[in-house]
């Protein structure tokens, strides 16, 4: 049976607008899980502006860097996500989140504590596992906290994490590196003498874990009260593999489309910084700036606006706008990528790329707004880890590292990280777009459907949805 949302539920938000005290403990839970988001990203990002430094001290290749900004974090975010979400379904949301800090904030600690590879590796992996509880919790929490129409909106200023703090990681990470290049060891207090890229991995670690706390500013309710709350909710009994299994095109497509997207967006965020340092001669410290100040810019631009126009679309009928959207900004962003990696000018391809981080990148928001219009209330934390799973699994297990391979073994030249860029973005394109296509027509076909059974068994549903 498909799942009907009661409007009487208390965890189901309504489209019925929102009063000032709720709005104002809403948007203060947004702005929590957004500050750790930030975090998060900073602490997984970082490597990116340290190849250098890493091939240089532990003589690595480009496709073993590439494991490192990928596999290895990756795989345990994607192992670890759905057992992750089935937990935050069943207990303390806050607890679980607040765990997660702490895990990754130690394992990027111990990052700037390896002196080999499998020690980095590892470390990785750890963050992962850290990392795979934050964005399961927030988006069920925000889920319920904002009705369907503003939706998108609210997990799309979440989801600004992911652009500030990779920004960050970019502009002050190579500033960092920089500074530090022609010093063989750094001296911390109580750490004592380390390697520069080791005292970066700590600076950045520590705090994290300092920040774990933070989380229980979040309300929550019990998980007893939710569980009690849900079991008279309509839907709320819905088995989450029997979901999947009767509208897998939409639950499964749409992570894939929108995980195939993220191979572009791994592939360029990882590799741009190094292919500006070896094609155009650039020190890090200015890639850091230029290329972190476009992907801040650029991405606050396209989350924040690609939500609201979503948003908009959506409340005047357009079902599939979190669909359609994606692929109108891929028609707009994918000839300028290939543009960019084919311009030889370093301003250039900081203004071509611009166009895929602003239309095309940004899609967290929206695309897990669109997951969760159709999430009964007691898969919430399943449904947005399985999104995460799958997005994570495709772009970053593939992006960078089919990118570095293309570069060491089919040309065999470190300046050819453009070609290789322009290989990735030609051959993900057509498959973008033909997996949302399908995904559009599912969603449509959804929204008919649950329209009908809203109608027969609750008549006042047409007022919510």
């Amino acid at each position: 049976m498909r799942p009907v949302i009661d409007p009487n539920a208390p965890d189901t938000p309504t489209d019925r607008p929102m009063d000032r005290k709720a709005a104002i403990a809403a948007w203060g839970m947004v702005a929590v899980f957004l500050l750790l988001y930030i975090v998060s990203y900073i602490d997984r990002t970082i490597i990116n502006m340290m190849v250098g430094p890493l091939e240089r001290d532990l003589q690595l290749s480009d496709f073993q860097i590439s494991l490192l900004a990928g596999p290895a974090f990756s795989i345990f975010y994607v192992l670890c996500g759905l057992p992750m979400g089935w937990l935050i379904d069943r207990y303390s949301r806050r607890w679980m989140t607040a765990i997660g800090v702490f895990v990754w904030g130690l394992a990027t600690v111990s990052c700037g504590m390896a002196g080999s590879y499998i020690h980095i590796f590892l470390g990785r992996m750890g963050v992962g596992l850290g990392e795979s509880t934050l964005t399961p919790a927030a988006h069920a929490l925000i889920s319920e906290a904002f009705p369907p129409k503003r939706l998108a909106t609210a997990l799309s200023v979440y989801s600004l994490g992911a652009i500030i703090g990779g920004g960050i990681a970019t502009i002050v990470g190579g500033t960092v590196v920089h500074l530090v290049a022609d010093l063989t060891v750094v001296n911390l207090p109580l750490i004592g003498a380390v390697k520069p890229w080791q005292a970066i991995f700590l600076i950045v670690g520590l705090p994290t874990v300092l920040l774990s706390p933070l989380v229980f500013l979040v309300k929550e309710k019990p998980a007893a009260e939710r569980h009690a709350r849900h079991a008279g909710a309509a839907g709320s009994s819905v088995n989450f593999w029997a979901m999947l299994k009767k509208d897998w095109v939409f639950w499964i497509g749409l992570p894939l489309g929108f995980g195939c997207t993220n191979i572009l967006a791994n592939a360029y965020a990882v590799w741009s910084p190094t292919l500006m340092v070896r094609e155009f001669g650039w020190d890090i410290r200015s890639v850091g700036l230029a290329w972190g100040l476009q992907h801040m810019i650029a991405g606050f631009i396209g989350q924040l606006g690609g939500a609201m126009i979503v948003d908009w679309l959506y409340a005047r009928g357009v079902k599939d706008a979190h669909v359609k959207y994606q692929m109108a900004g891929l028609f707009i962003s994918v000839p300028t990528l290939v543009w960019a990696v084919n311009s030889h000018n370093p301003w250039a391809y900081i203004v071509l790329t611009g166009f895929f981080f602003c239309f095309t990148m940004p899609f967290l928001g929206y695309a897990n707004a669109a997951m969760q219009l159709f999430a009964p209330p007691n898969l919430r934390g399943r449904i947005s880890a399985m999104f995460l799973a799958i997005v994570t699994l495709v772009g970053t297990g593939l992006g960078a590292t089919v990118t570095g391979y293309l570069t060491d073994h089919l040309f065999h030249d470190k300046l050819k990280v453009g070609m290789s860029l322009a290989i990735v973005t030609l051959c993900t394109a057509p498959v973008i777009f033909g997996v949302l296509w399908v995904v559009a027509r599912k969603m449509r076909a959804m929204h008919v459907e649950r329209d009908a059974l809203l109608a027969a068994e609750n008549p006042i549903a047409d007022a919510v949805i």
